[in-house]
């Protein structure tokens, strides 16, 4: 994959990458994208949840990280899916003592022999997850403790590392340093991470041992005001078209009749709609490729279909394919150009496409 030999020669050769791969790979597939990435050398994953861990425990992982972290109630135990991920690739975010100890007693419990691997994560100022900074050692010393569990790494997220030179990058990079480096004495093989994508791209720490990169690898900014260069979008949304109106003008067109036709048109309904994640917010207000040139979305975007104006398109016929998303950054319904028009971000819209999309591999 293109993105990821780039971000990797971004870190430096030296430095290992971590695929983010949560949220069905932000919406790409995850059954797609985790083949890709093994592939491509890629080594580490990261999940928000250990359900979606059990999802790539099949793939030859060196690990894999749950970034939430595992909560068991006072006295409660693993199910038989949870205890199987556990005995695998599978790494665990610890961020409190509590959580460590009634983990340990539920592995003790399913009659774990071998440790589970488990990450800290410190809050160097993102204020989400996270043990404070000063809680650390205490911490870690509950771990060592603990024979069922075996501290693997540390780290922390960045609240700004998309934004270059930002005074709180250096700052949170110091924190988790503060933390990190004397327990490198302590254990001469622990992992220390942060990045994202913006991060990875913007700050080079050449003492990391592992940087998590997200939104870069499907060829999305993680921010478009400081764009990280020569990233590729990797996905596009392609659809037929369905049938074709003839209209005269003054036709009004989908539900509230929010565009009216000012000539002689020639309308093509197309499936795809807010279900499958093409955002509401750009009726009237958007293209798509249609025979190699941007046509207009009109009318509102309904749960199922858009409606184009394809009067510019006379050659145009039913069954001809659309391309309603672009992996073309350059045009105006790229996923981070649409992205801009509505206000949000690209990270959300991927995450929105729908079930009903047929995921492929296009070469």
């Amino acid at each position: 994959m293109h993105n990821v030999a780039h971000m990797q020669r971004r870190v430096g050769m030296n430095v290992k990458l971590c695929a983010t791969i949560k949220a069905d790979a932000y919406g790409h597939g995850v059954a797609y994208i985790a083949e890709l990435l093994r592939e491509a050398g890629v080594q580490w994953a990261c999940v928000y949840s250990l359900e979606e861990a059990m999802e790539l425990a099949q793939l030859p992982w060196f690990g894999i990280l749950v970034l939430s972290p595992l909560v068991i109630a006072e006295g409660g135990e693993l199910s038989v899916d949870e205890r199987e991920a556990l005995r695998g690739q599978v790494r665990v975010n610890v961020t409190d003592k509590e959580s460590a100890i009634r983990l340990a007693k539920a592995l003790e419990v399913a009659g774990f022999e071998v440790p589970v691997k488990v990450h800290v994560q410190v809050d160097a100022g993102l204020t989400r997850v996270g043990v404070e900074p000063w809680a650390v050692e205490e911490l870690v010393e509950v771990i060592a403790g603990l024979k069922q569990l075996e501290l693997e790494g540390v780290f922390a997220h960045f609240s700004h590392g998309d934004v270059p030179k930002h005074d709180t990058v250096s700052e949170q990079l110091k924190v988790l340093h503060s933390v990190a480096d004397p327990l490198r004495k302590r254990y001469p093989r622990l992992m220390v991470h942060l990045q994202n994508s913006g991060g990875a791209w913007h700050l080079e720490d050449p003492s990391l041992d592992l940087v998590r990169i997200g939104i870069a690898l499907y060829g999305l900014q993680p921010s478009t005001s400081d764009p990280v260069e020569g990233l590729l979008p990797i996905a596009r949304i392609t659809a037929p078209i369905l049938t074709i109106h003839h209209r005269p003008a003054g036709t009004g067109v989908g539900y509230g009749h929010t565009f009216v036709t000012k000539r002689p048109s020639r309308l093509a309904v197309v499936p795809v709609g807010y279900a499958d994640g093409y955002p509401r917010a750009m009726s009237n207000r958007s293209v798509a490729q249609l025979h190699g040139r941007d046509v207009p979305v009109v009318g509102r975007v309904s749960m199922d279909q858009i409606v184009l104006d394809i009067t510019d398109a006379p050659t145009a016929r039913v069954g001809d394919t659309v391309t309603v998303i672009s992996w073309d950054a350059a045009k105006p319904n790229s996923l981070d150009a649409m992205a801009d028009a509505v206000g949000t971000i690209g990270y959300e819209l991927a995450t929105h496409f729908g079930g009903r999309l047929r995921r492929a591999i296009v070469e």
